[in-house]
C-alpha cells in the first residue's frame, strides 16, 4: 500500500472528517514538504479549536483554544490538555481520544457504511434459494419435446 504524501494527509484531513468535526473549520497553515511537518486547526464539536501537527512521529495536538464555557467544552478541553503532544498513529485515534462526539459521529457512519454493504449482500436465504435451483434439474419440458415423443410413441 502506498503511503500518502503530506500534501495528499493534509488534502484528506482538512476534507474527510467534516462528519465529526465543525464542518469547514480544518484550516491549513504550515505545509514543509523538506520537513515533513505540516500543521492545520480545526474545531471540535465540543467548541475546542486545536491546532495538529502532522509528520513521521504521527499526529500531535500542539495548543488549543476552548471557544465556550459550557461544561461539554471544558469536559473536552481537559480530554485534549491530557494529551497535548502525545503522538497517535491515526487522526482518528486522536481525534476518538479527545471528542466523544466525534467518536459518536464516527462509529454512526462506520454503522451506515455497514448496513449499506450488508444490504447490498445477498442474504443467506437467497444464496440457498440459488443453489438449490442450480442443483435440481429442469422438470419442465418444452412442447416441442413432448410432440416430438408423442410422435415417436405413436400418439
Amino acid at each position: 500500500m502506498r503511503l500518502p504524501t503530506l500534501s495528499e494527509e493534509l488534502d484528506a484531513i482538512t476534507h474527510n472528517y467534516d462528519y465529526g468535526i465543525v464542518p469547514g473549520s480544518a484550516t491549513v497553515f504550515v505545509h514543509d514538504e523538506l520537513e515533513g511537518i505540516g500543521r492545520l486547526d480545526l474545531t471540535l464539536l465540543e467548541g475546542v479549536m486545536i491546532v495538529i501537527e502532522v509528520g513521521d512521529q504521527g499526529y500531535k495536538i500542539t495548543s488549543y483554544s476552548p471557544l465556550h464555557s459550557g461544561s461539554t467544552t471544558i469536559a473536552a478541553t481537559q480530554a485534549v490538555v491530557a494529551n497535548v503532544n502525545r503522538p497517535f498513529e491515526t487522526m482518528e485515534s486522536l481525534l476518538m481520544t479527545i471528542s466523544p462526539m466525534f467518536l459518536q459521529r464516527f462509529q454512526e457512519v462506520l454503522y451506515q457504511k455497514l448496513d449499506n454493504v450488508r444490504q447490498q449482500q445477498p442474504s443467506e436465504d437467497d444464496l440457498i434459494l440459488h443453489q438449490q435451483q442450480q442443483q435440481q434439474p429442469s422438470t419442465q419440458m418444452s412442447s416441442s419435446s413432448y410432440n416430438t415423443l408423442s410422435e415417436k410413441e405413436g400418439l
